[in-house]
């Protein structure tokens, strides 16, 4: 019996597609190939003609030659405390869309407030040799632990102010809060509580502030309600609003504040007129879905993500100012029902 003899194909190895074959395919220069994979903005019909091109030929863009090329990754970090948070959510999605227009992706990173998770997840930015990053920070954050973890590359502070060295980009929390607790006191009610958790944060803190310098002000006594935690926060406002001597409005400093507010006004009992007057910080969707709708400072988030992406772009592409930048950017006073008011009304802050 005869063996059957074995026979090995060699197959060449496939020829990668490169940006040549697809500007050939689609008949346009290979610097309109590569300023449409950036992201840049191209005549209609030589996008539709390259889409097609990228597509028939399974072209893919090789980052890492890229990179050596430029000395950029095209690759900026994003590192907040979590993303279950409105206004955190609600950023990270104008910042891919800015990111877009620059020819970057976004890596999105957070901390959930621990330190020695933050400074991971610069280092986690390091390695992918990210070209520069928005930090939103937790509390003990310091730019030299910053430049140990991520040394070279630029940085701006988003939402959480942490030196004069670094540009930063947040809301004036301490003037916004003046004009909510001001707002209250311009109801008549004597005694407004601010109610906070977490009170070591950076834009809580300026808050509290903001609230206690408007209550001095008009000869009212602060009175700050809160707690390292919400569970712990729900607990003493819940002893506060059960006992004789409660407040005649609460100034709430965060949507998480907000949300602990209304679910011990429920679990409590309180129908809408028994309820507390209150005032929010934040616009969830929410605030006009509970009854009654809710009185806020919505923050402009398109303006302060716009205003931060400008800022690192600049930096990245050397021309910002050798001065580091500070912006602060006012709120919108936002008049629903829950404050007293009887009718929508937004204004400046």
């Amino acid at each position: 019996m005869k063996e059957a003899s074995a026979h090995t194909t060699i197959r060449k190895p496939k020829k990668r597609v490169t940006v040549t074959d697809v500007a050939e395919l689609a008949r346009v220069g290979t610097s309109t190939v590569s300023r449409f994979l950036r992201g840049v903005s191209v005549r209609p019909k030589a996008a539709e003609r390259i889409a097609h091109a990228v597509k028939k030929l399974g072209y893919e863009p090789d980052q890492s030659a890229r990179a050596l090329r430029s000395g950029r990754s095209h690759t900026i970090g994003v590192i907040l405390p979590k993303v279950s948070n409105v206004f955190f959510s609600q950023c990270v999605q104008l910042m891919e869309e800015e990111a877009r227009q620059h020819g970057c992706t976004v890596v999105l990173l957070t901390h959930e407030d621990r330190l020695a998770d933050q400074m991971a997840r610069l280092a986690t930015l390091r390695r992918y040799r990210a070209d520069g990053v928005i930090l939103a920070g937790t509390h003990g954050t310091t730019v030299r632990g910053i430049r140990a973890a991520f040394p070279d590359a630029p940085v701006v502070a988003f939402d959480h102010y942490i030196s004069s060295s670094l540009d930063s980009v947040l809301l004036n929390n301490r003037a916004s809060a003046y004009v909510a607790a001001e707002h209250l006191l311009g109801h008549g009610y004597s005694s407004v509580a601010c109610v906070t958790g977490k009170p070591e944060v950076f834009s809580f803190q300026e808050r509290a502030a903001g609230y206690a310098e408007a209550m001095r002000a008009h000869d009212r006594k602060p009175w700050l309600i809160t707690a390292s935690d919400y569970v712990q926060l729900r607990i003493a406002l819940s002893r506060i609003l059960q006992s004789k001597k409660r407040p005649d409005a609460l100034l709430s400093l965060s949507d998480f504040s907000t949300r602990t507010i209304l679910m011990l006004f429920k679990d409590l009992g309180l129908k809408a007129a028994d309820r507390l007057p209150v005032l929010g910080f934040d616009d969830p969707d929410f605030a006009t879905l509970v009854d009654p709708p809710l009185t806020v400072i919505r923050q402009p988030i398109a303006e302060l993500v716009r205003n931060a992406m400008d800022l690192l772009f600049s930096r990245i592409e050397g021309t910002a100012p050798k001065k580091t930048q500070a912006i602060r950017l006012l709120g919108e006073l936002v008049r629903r029902q829950s404050c007293g008011c009887s009718q929508l009304q937004v204004e400046g802050a």
